[in-house]
């Protein structure tokens, strides 16, 4: 779900030369859209769309197990770029505090780790990195797509990389001693991703 802009080529059948024409984007125009037929994914749940094409501002509201999303305008440009920023402050929202429940845990245990700076990017093949000699992690924009329970597990992985950079057996034995059942969570996490063909 990024943002985008099409280009249409247009051909000419007597001179054969291209020429290119910008088709606007985002709020001054755009392809008109008049309904969603996908589902879409958040904590865990699966949510339909309802459209709701005459309205002032966008906006989304979740109910009935929908998403009710306003737009203005209705154009399949301003959908994309609205719900990606709309996922997007979901996800800080949901990772951010997932860090904030996981720090007082680490400090009470003797690990004196100063809160990390949070960046989010979509990645094809990891759900976090942490750099910790930058005091900073990276998640993925997708897990705000999956179970709490997977979120808080990612989240602990990388705040533990703070005290134990590698995946050694000593690694392990620290995830363990925050979250016993981290490797429940972590088989939920890959079956989850596995069907609804998220990362891989």
């Amino acid at each position: 779900m990024g943002i985008f802009k099409i280009w249409i080529w247009g051909r000419s059948a007597s001179s054969r030369r291209s020429s290119r024409r910008p088709v606007a984007t985002g709020k001054t125009g755009g392809t008109p859209l008049h309904s969603v037929r996908r589902r879409y994914l958040l904590f865990g749940e699966s949510y339909g769309v309802v459209l709701h094409r005459e309205a002032t501002r966008n906006s989304l509201k979740i109910k009935d197990n929908n998403f009710h999303l306003s737009l203005h305008p209705a154009t399949r440009e301003n959908f994309e770029e609205f719900l990606q920023n709309w996922y997007r402050r979901q996800a800080r929202k949901s990772f951010q505090a997932a860090v904030d429940r996981w720090l007082p845990l680490f400090r009470a245990a003797g690990y004196a780790i100063a809160p990390p700076r949070l960046k989010i990017f979509v990645m094809r093949r990891a759900w976090g990195r942490c750099y910790y000699t930058k005091g900073l992690i990276t998640l993925n924009l997708h897990l705000v797509k999956t179970p709490q329970a997977c979120i808080d597990y990612i989240v602990l992985h990388e705040l533990c990389h703070f005290v134990v950079s590698n995946h050694s057996q000593a690694f392990y034995r620290l995830v363990e001693s925050f979250l016993p059942g981290w490797r429940e969570a972590d088989a939920q996490l890959k079956a989850f991703a596995r069907e609804q063909r998220i990362i891989r």
